[in-house]
């Protein structure tokens, strides 16, 4: 029988799947519930040795010998350390060892108990990896601890192989044994164009597919190659944000209710805005999720990712065009509603604007309507914060003097980053859509009180118009919707506030 403890039934699992033939055991009380189940499956040769410090240099000669990687595993406190003189000699010789060491849970270290140190990150640098998995209280934990080990698992060889650090907190009772077999815990593997075998098996069995494109530059996606693509049968959904075309929808077009259940979704560029969509895929998963990237990063959006390819965006899908998939039909939605204001700028733009947009309500505002290729679209959607959208604007104004730059910003985003004004070298051809409404209104959509008290707190209200604003930093200013084509068309920076 195995320890019930769900850490270690899936890292034994994983070790297994990504090819772990020789484990190297050291005794323990809090690292014995590893040790049992590690030796007990019968899926390693096992090699028993007391001390830490030569445990670490067997580890290494196996390595070498078996060009493979191989786990060494150690309880809490001061047999961890004993390992740094390996680990920094696996580092320096470029060879894959697998750290596992148990540990007590992070509420007990510093307070006296027996084997206890700072665990996490002991090696440092010399590590390539270093996780600290959860105890698995729940689906997301265990979710969490899955993605962890694969990770930490696929960097041992990634590119240049080196060691890396599993860190495995136990709660007590340590030893029940009543798992009477390993879970098949999710793999995720990681490829290349070149892998085409691995690829393949991937593929196989796969009727309907789904690519989704995040957002990226404009230009990293020729439309001839998008239309090759569709021509194949795969259906191309598309952020606002990813400057591509032609797409079979964007993500506000589609009702993901009836949507018919996915066989693979391949995830490219950068960060995906649509809400009910990632709800959706992580309530309804596909049997595979690829995510591209150059750098073959694992990006498990929705908790479901099974392969990593690395490859730029379209490098993999000039690959693609070589196998067909089954057409799939999208369900649509009506359009939603959004402000006119905003509907009537992203209609009157020209050809060649840049449209800046802030995060929160005017990105999503955006995503519901069709803007042409001719319009690079922009947003800061790294991380998603309030700060700086009217300053990154400005700088790529000063940077397109040729190019109308059109700014569409709630009050919170401006009034909070209005320093982006305070520039002596502030550009002539950016245009700001302010639309106030007083607040944060995303807010409005959270079930909070809407008392005063609350709304002035969390929903910020307040009573401030940007008029004294542009007259500090020397722009022009205009109030009211009824000014749009004015504001469209005027020559130097300028900025309409209109209330919503």
């Amino acid at each position: 029988m195995l320890s019930h403890i769900p850490s270690i039934l899936q890292l034994t699992s994983l070790l297994h799947q990504h090819g772990i033939q020789d484990v190297v055991l050291c005794p323990g009380s809090r690292n014995a519930p590893i040790c049992h189940t590690l030796s007990q499956t019968g899926l390693f040769r096992c090699h028993p040795i007391t001390d830490e410090r030569s445990a670490g240099f067997f580890a290494i000669g196996t390595a070498l010998a078996t060009q493979r990687p191989v786990a060494v595993c150690v309880t809490s406190g001061s047999a961890l350390v004993n390992l740094h003189p390996a680990v920094c000699e696996a580092f320096y010789q470029q060879l894959p060892l697998v750290v596992i060491s148990a540990d007590r849970p992070a509420a007990w270290i510093g307070q006296m108990d027996g084997q206890t140190l700072p665990q996490p990150g002991v090696f440092g640098s010399m590590a390539k990896m270093s996780v600290t998995l959860p105890e698995c209280h729940d689906k997301t934990e265990e979710w969490y601890c899955n993605r962890l080990i694969n990770e930490a698992l696929l960097a041992c060889t990634h590119h240049v192989a080196g060691p890396v650090h599993l860190n495995v907190p136990l709660s007590e009772p340590l030893y029940e044994f009543t798992a009477d077999h390993l879970p098949m815990a999710r793999l995720i593997q990681r490829g290349s164009l070149q892998d085409t075998q691995l690829m393949a098996s991937h593929l196989q069995g796969c009727r309907h597919a789904c690519i989704l494109i995040g957002q990226m530059p404009p230009h990293q996606l020729e439309s001839s190659l998008l239309e090759h693509v569709r021509q194949q049968d795969y259906c191309l959904i598309g952020e606002t944000l990813s400057n591509a075309s032609p797409l079979d929808a964007n993500p506000s077009e589609i009702d993901w209710d009836r949507m018919p259940h996915l066989d693979l979704v391949i995830t490219l560029g950068g960060h995906v805005i649509h809400k009910a969509m990632k709800q959706w895929l992580r309530a309804n998963p596909p049997r595979e999720h690829w995510h591209v990237s150059p750098e073959g990063s694992i990006a498990d959006l929705f908790c479901c990712q099974t392969l990593c390819v690395e490859s730029t965006p379209k490098a993999f899908l000039q690959e693609m065009t070589r196998h067909g998939m089954e057409h799939l039909t999208l369900p649509r939605l009506t359009t939603a509603p959004i402000p006119s204001v905003v509907s009537r700028l992203l209609d009157l733009l020209p050809d060649n604007a840049v449209l800046h947009l802030a995060n929160s309500s005017t990105v999503r505002y955006a995503q519901h309507h069709k803007i042409p290729l001719t319009i690079t679209v922009c947003c800061n959607r790294g991380i998603n914060g309030i700060e700086g959208s009217m300053s990154s604007a400005v700088g790529y104004a000063s940077a397109t003097p040729e190019r109308p730059n059109f700014l569409v910003i709630g009050d919170l985003s401006f009034f909070y980053d209005q320093n982006a004004l305070w520039n002596t070298q502030l550009p002539h051809n950016l245009h700001i859509l302010l639309l106030n409404n007083g607040g944060g209104g995303i807010f409005n959509t959270l079930p909070i009180p809407s008392d005063d008290e609350s709304q002035r707190i969390i929903r910020a209200s307040h009573t401030t118009t940007a008029c004294s604003v542009a007259r500090q930093y020397g722009l022009d200013y205009l109030y009211g919707e009824e000014h749009l084509e004015t504001f469209v068309h005027f020559t130097s920076s300028i900025i309409l506030e209109v209330r919503l």
